[in-house]
């Protein structure tokens, strides 16, 4: 049960979180490109997929520091705890140090060569305050963050997040209101980040007595840290290399106008995100403690809220993305940013990107790393040599399909491993639960795109969009009741378990 109530604390956090985060992104981008322009919108989010690049030397000691906790953590063994925490300290000062070093001159270089009308000292200014906000985190609060993680305690992270984050955003609006320098948009988005890493640290050594640093580290029970390298390669070059590339190819205008998409489309993505992510790391200790025959039916029951939650969002995101963009670039006229293609292009990255993280990270959870370290060098190759042949012909869209190509390759790979090897033969059962939905998805897009109205403003696209995500999500539980009867009542039976256990704890 406190599985189940970590997991549930969880996904509201983070739904939380992601609704805070989201709004504050669609409004503040848009004021941004309104006083500073999209240059300056794109080169700013041309920073935090740069700095998401070099995490690179993270390594993927996070998540094995989290699986090597799983068992200890669960019979509090205090002494293996720390010499694992103590090994960890160790190490991410190190990267912390290595981050910082790298990237300020990585920062210096990339600035020079970015298409940008902004000068290359402000372009190294922007870049070198997300380097400082990152190698704070590395170096004080990712040892902290671990442990509350190991110990499924991620709704205290996110609740920190949340309090930081209104923080930064509101100092950022503050700024634009006042036609303060744009680099101060950049210094709160700091300063926010160093708070959290503040914070993060303060309440875990305030709730666990027992962290000692000093004590001899464990480094051998953090294992796979060479095959999660390879992950984490693939990882930052399917999520931040496209965006560089085209601010250092196309430009940083067009930047501008792939993260205007992204962001809504990224708004729905973490949402989905945060129910997706909340039961994880309650599969590590399920994995410690069952065998895999219980474990397969409870990932089918994840699986099928996954595709659900999924299908519903997508489908209302795919009718009503381009009314909303129509409405939120009214104001803008530097450059044209509605766009058919680009939409579905990403709400397909999308699907196909979330579709395979169940696998994926049953994968990384159960110890597996040189398994995902295999499928993700094919997805590098992939995406290296689609990107290349794409941008060469096809520029601007050429980038994306790479993406998009990628997200298929991937999500096959880890989907027919976790099924066929991993569970035994259990494909069918996955297509089972998908294909329903999918069809049924497909065919309710066609028609509601066809007889939705003229929506001209931000009330009526609210209302419409609570309707139809209401409609369509019934759909999928008439869908679900017909072809997949026995795991929907076992969904339905674990969510009636959540609702009198939080109405328990009230």
């Amino acid at each position: 049960m406190d599985k189940n109530r970590g997991s549930f604390l969880t996904a509201i956090s983070a739904v939380f979180l992601t609704f805070i985060n989201g709004l504050f992104a669609l409004v503040i981008t848009k004021e941004i490109i309104l006083l500073y322009g999209s240059d300056f919108n794109g080169l700013n989010a041309s920073a935090n997929q740069f700095i998401s690049m070099l995490l690179i030397v993270e390594g993927g000691f996070t998540i094995a520091s989290n699986v090597a906790l799983f068992k200890p953590m669960a019979i509090k063994d205090y002494v293996s705890i720390n010499a694992i925490l103590s090994a960890t300290h160790k190490i991410f000062n190190k990267i912390g140090i290595i981050f910082f070093s790298v990237g300020t001159i990585l920062s210096i270089f990339y600035a020079s060569i970015i298409n940008s009308e902004i000068s290359p000292f402000m372009s190294f200014l922007i870049f070198f305050m997300t380097i400082v906000s990152t190698f704070v985190n590395l170096y004080f609060a990712t040892k902290y963050r671990i442990l509350l993680q190991s110990e499924n305690k991620e709704y205290v992270l996110n609740n920190m997040q949340s309090l930081t984050s209104v923080l930064s955003q509101t100092l950022i609006l503050i700024t634009i209101f006042f036609n303060g320098h744009f680099l101060l948009i950049r210094f709160s988005t700091m300063l926010g980040a160093i708070i959290n890493s503040y914070l993060i640290a303060s309440v875990t050594k305030a709730k666990y007595k027992f962290i000692d640093f000093e004590v001899l580290p464990d480094y051998t029970s953090i294992k796979g840290t060479n095959d999660l390298f390879i992950q984490k390669i693939t990882g930052m070059i399917y999520s931040t290399i496209p965006l560089l590339f085209i601010s250092a190819t196309v430009g940083t205008i067009y930047a501008s106008i792939y993260v205007v998409y992204n962001n809504v489309i990224r708004l729905i993505k973490s949402i989905i995100y945060s129910f997706i992510n909340a039961p994880v790391m309650s599969f590590g200790k399920l994995l410690a403690e069952k065998d895999k025959n219980y474990i397969l039916k409870i990932f089918l029951q994840y699986e099928y809220i996954v595709i659900f939650i999924l299908s519903a969002f997508l489908s209302t995101t795919t009718v009503l993305i381009m009314p909303f963009i129509e409405i939120y670039i009214r104001d803008i006229t530097d450059i044209n940013y509605f766009n058919w293609n680009i939409a579905i292009m990403l709400i397909l990255i999308t699907f196909f990107e979330i579709i395979h993280i169940p696998s994926g990270n049953i994968i990384n959870i159960s110890g597996k790393f040189k398994v995902g370290k295999n499928i993700q060098s094919i997805s590098s190759f992939v995406i290296i040599i689609t990107m290349l042949i794409g941008n060469r012909y096809f520029g601007f869209y050429g980038i994306i399909f790479a993406v998009l190509f990628t997200a298929i390759v991937l999500g096959a790979l880890e989907i027919v491993y976790v099924h066929k090897v991993f569970f035994n033969n259990s494909l069918m059962d996955f297509m089972n639960i998908l294909f329903p939905s999918i069809t049924i998805s497909i065919l309710v897009i066609l028609l509601e795109i066809n007889y939705l109205p003229v929506i001209s403003n931000y009330l009526d696209f609210f209302i419409w969009g609570a309707l139809i995500i209401i409609l369509n999500s019934a759909i999928l539980v008439v869908v679900g009741f017909i072809f997949n009867r026995s795991i929907f009542f076992e969904v339905k039976e674990r969510i009636t378990i959540f609702i009198k256990m939080v109405m328990n704890k009230s």
